[in-house]
């Protein structure tokens, strides 16, 4: 009778040893590829973007910033990138592959605070920038979270300019426009409180204020612009108007306040942010306030009666993720959560 021999420890060891081998190179490959800590969010379906439309993201990073703008001529704009928390940047790559975005052709960056730069070192690892607008700030290391976004600018070689009134670009049909801080060429402006002194009021005054405009169509961003910073616009802008000259122009294109649909409530609708007279000036049709449940300071209820006497907000905490999609004469709002 023939002996069969058994299936021994040994043999059984080797197996398990070479199951796990074999899926640590399976792991080491699709890192290669593929971040393994993210993987969700590279199993999700690509949409192919159609030109001729401005879509605007607002994505819920909790309390925080992240809005991608994908402009009409194909190019895309990332305006900060949350705190940098996993799952909020699982988010914001989930949305940047859904949106197959690889290149982020403008990276801004409208503070130097957590909530709006934390996750971009992070992103950086993942996606390439063609530029970045960022702020002049000569301590990079006024926060960790910045400095660490400005190291990853330096490591990948993007090109960066400052983030200021006077920056800009036009397209093929719109254009962008930083209203605010003030231009630095004198050397008296918020960024240079912000380098003096690094404080709560002094880095809110320097948050970046960007105008994006595709045809009829017109989105105001206030970062955390702060009553500060929002009064000196509204001054300004009156001036130019007074004076007929042009507001923050860009090529043949200028801001006009007034025109403005959609505006991102600053300071995630903290009380810093409320100046009646923005909203009275700028009368916009919808006002969006990012903002997570978990933080009580925000929204603050005077605060957002004060918007509330001009438009209904929709709250990311409430609503998700916020699309706005436009041609060049009007633009549709589409929530996550309905």
């Amino acid at each position: 009778m023939k002996k069969v021999k058994s299936f021994g420890k040994k043999s059984a060891a080797i197996i398990t040893t070479s199951i796990v081998v074999a899926l640590c190179i399976a792991v080491m490959v699709v890192n290669i590829f593929i971040p393994v800590r993210y993987l969700s969010a590279y199993f999700v379906a690509r949409a192919q973007r159609e030109q001729g439309y401005l879509t605007v993201t607002f994505a819920d990073v909790g309390f925080g910033d992240c809005i991608l703008a994908e402009l009409p001529d194909g190019k895309t704009m990332l305006i900060d990138g949350g705190n940098g928390d996993y799952q909020n940047t699982l988010e914001v790559l989930t949305l940047l592959n859904s949106k197959n975005v690889d290149t982020i052709d403008y990276l801004v960056c409208t503070s130097v605070k957590d909530e709006h730069c934390g996750g971009l070192a992070e992103i950086l690892k993942y996606k390439q920038a063609g530029r970045a607008y960022i702020p002049d700030c000569t301590n990079t290391r006024v926060t960790d979270e910045y400095h660490s976004f400005v190291t990853a600018l330096e490591e990948q070689g993007v090109e960066t300019r400052i983030a200021q009134a006077g920056e800009g670009v036009a397209g093929d049909g719109y254009f962008f426009s930083f209203l605010s801080p003030s231009n630095g060429a004198a050397g008296d402006n918020e960024y240079a409180l912000l380098n003096q002194s690094a404080t709560s009021d002094n880095i809110d005054r320097a948050s970046a204020v960007l105008w994006l405009q595709y045809g009829d169509n017109c989105f105001l961003f206030t970062s955390d612009a702060n009553e500060d910073t929002l009064a000196r616009i509204v001054t300004e802008y009156r001036q130019c108007v007074q004076l007929l000259q042009p507001f923050c122009p860009v090529g043949d294109n200028e801001v006009e306040l007034e025109k403005c649909d959609v505006v991102s409530v600053p300071a995630h609708g903290g009380k810093n942010g409320a100046y009646a007279p923005f909203y009275d000036l700028i009368s916009p049709s919808e006002a969006v306030v990012s903002v997570g449940e978990n933080f009580s300071e925000c929204p603050d209820n005077a605060a957002m009666s004060v918007v509330c006497a001009y438009v209904q907000p929709m709250y990311t905490c409430y609503d998700g993720t916020i699309t706005i999609t436009a041609d060049k004469y009007e633009y549709i709002v589409d929530k996550e959560i309905t």
